[in-house]
């Protein structure tokens, strides 16, 4: 059997690779002396100099930031709304399902767990995203917290086994004794840079890459299927069938829907940085035999070429660690303001109520997590019936 070094078995391998080097090198200089800790499975590394960094930062434009971060403030007041209305309103929607009531679809919800719920080609997207969004974040925070006078204890940054982290650790005590807008200027400051990044990697991915799809990007090839055997790989690109373009992959599917399982057709695919024909005989679909397939997964969006003149798979995965960075920050600004513990928006939500009530402060802090989290739980659950494991 042929061994084959796949992008997903060459990134497991590089982490491996970097987590011995890591070990061995922490025990050969002694690098806890330095600030990092190596243990099993996870690093984190304090660093001084950040420390210093974040209070240059925060003194030298002080005016800047106070104004971005009531800017922020507002930013994550929308996004708090946001996610308490798309959790209630996807119930809503979740429920109408379950009792097969006609009503708009509703999404799928799930938890963001590698190889669980998050397929493993895209781990290497996803790990990069998450190092830029959490690392924005965390200095959002930190700067935000020094230009409010709020000392801050330790930064550094963290690695459990291959996701990438960095932290901001405040003095709790002043925290808690600063005013109530510095507070929430700072719990503000995380969500709302996520959401700038993502808008910034928006405008990166509109900007390098033509806006008229140019093909139908394959995801996953099914294994022994006929495009399997006709050497088509995962980010290939269908351009024709028979000669008729493919643009999206509706267009796919209502060509296919006219063809019969065992004609032959003809493919014009993008592969290797080169258009080529590949004859393929359809098959029946397991699941309807009178269906013709191919025997491929398409992408969610259209293939889009690049405008940087980068070959095919260096194109798509940029268009990819874009993508998913957009993706990923606008999905973590928003969960982030959700109302529930540990998340910021818990104690955005919490403080200003606090502020107004006298007593039972733990109730009132209580009864907000629980009912936020059964919104999730309940969305979760009922998804988890109708859909199984969402995967992406």
């Amino acid at each position: 059997m042929d061994f084959t070094l796949t992008p997903e078995l060459a990134f497991l391998f590089g982490v491996a690779v970097f987590w011995i080097v890591l070990y061995v090198l922490a025990y050969a200089f002694h690098l806890d002396k330095h600030g990092l800790e190596v243990k099993l499975g996870y690093f984190i590394y304090k660093s001084k100099p950040l420390n210093s960094f974040l209070d240059r930062v925060a003194s030298r434009w002080h005016t800047l930031w106070l104004v971005l971060s009531n800017i922020g403030l507002a930013f994550s007041i929308g996004l708090m709304a946001y996610s308490i209305y798309f959790f209630g309103n996807n119930l809503l929607r979740l429920s109408f399902a379950l009792a097969k009531i006609p009503a708009v679809e509703p999404a799928g919800v799930s938890l963001a767990i590698p190889v669980l719920s998050i397929r493993l080609y895209w781990l290497p997207y996803y790990f990069l995203a998450v190092a830029i969004l959490i690392l924005s974040h965390e200095l959002a925070h930190g700067i935000v917290a020094r230009s409010e006078g709020i000392p801050v204890l330790s930064t550094g940054v963290l690695t459990f086994l291959v996701i990438f982290g960095a932290f901001v650790e405040p003095d709790e005590k002043e925290f808690e004794k600063s005013s109530l807008l510095s507070r929430l200027r700072m719990l503000a400051a995380g969500s709302s840079t996520n959401l700038i990044t993502a808008f910034l990697f928006l405008l990166l991915l509109t900007g390098l890459f033509f806006p008229s799809p140019a093909g139908v990007l394959i995801q996953e090839v099914v294994p022994n299927s006929p495009a399997d055997r006709a050497g088509l790989r995962q980010w290939d690109v269908i351009k024709a069938i028979n000669g008729n373009p493919i643009h999206v992959p509706p267009d796919c599917s209502i060509y296919m829907s006219k063809v019969t399982p065992g004609t032959q057709i003809i493919l014009t695919v993008l592969h290797d940085n080169r258009e080529i024909a590949k004859n393929i005989t359809t098959e029946s679909d397991p699941n309807n035999s009178s269906r013709a397939i191919i025997g491929f997964i398409s992408s969610f969006v259209p293939y889009r070429q690049n405008i940087l003149g980068l070959d095919q798979y260096n194109g798509i995965n940029l268009f990819w660690t874009l993508f998913w960075t957009f993706w990923w920050g606008v999905n973590v600004a928003i969960f982030n303001m959700f109302p529930a513990f540990p998340f910021d928006g818990e104690k955005a939500l919490y403080y200003p109520l606090a502020s107004l009530v006298k007593k039972r402060k733990r109730e009132l802090r209580l009864i907000l997590n629980i009912l936020a989290w059964g919104l999730y739980v309940l969305n979760f659950a009922l998804s988890f019936w109708l859909y199984g494991l969402v995967r992406i």
